[in-house]
């Protein structure tokens, strides 16, 4: 009988490949992420990038509390951004709204849906919170 919680036949378990292939690929070494990653490309470096890392971890993990979800999709959130940041680089993409819908969709995806209107609200209060300027930053109707 197979086993299902083993790694991918072509995974790094099994000596196969690693990284950035054709899309299909999630498994990336250390020395990968640190070296090739879609930001390094574009000039952020490893110390920056980390940083930029914990701050929507921690920003998704604040977020996940002022909705009342389970930590579980507050994990899944984190992951979701892990994997849009290793595909897109920091430097066009503004962290905090892509890990408030990764929140959105983790929600869908554990079945703990919030409304996107709750969770962009609590995301911009979150956001207003650590940056009081964050309300000047927001376009507004003539």
């Amino acid at each position: 009988m197979a086993r299902t919680d083993a790694a991918p036949a072509d995974g790094p378990a099994a000596g196969g490949s690693v990284g950035p292939g054709g899309g299909g690929e999630w498994y990336f070494s250390r020395e990968h992420i640190e070296k090739h990653s879609p930001s390094r490309a574009d000039g952020i470096d490893l110390r920056r990038e980390t940083y930029l890392r914990r701050s929507y971890c921690t920003f998704l993990q604040d977020l996940g509390m002022r909705l009342r979800v389970p930590q579980i999709t507050i994990a899944t959130a984190i992951v979701f951004c892990h994997r849009f940041f290793m595909r897109q680089s920091h430097a066009k993409n503004d962290r905090y709204a892509i890990a408030t819908v990764c929140m959105f969709l983790a929600g869908k995806v554990e079945e703990t849906p919030r409304a996107l209107r709750e969770v962009v609200q609590k995301s911009f209060d979150a956001q207003a919170r650590k940056d009081p300027t964050a309300a000047a930053k927001l376009p507004h109707k003539a």
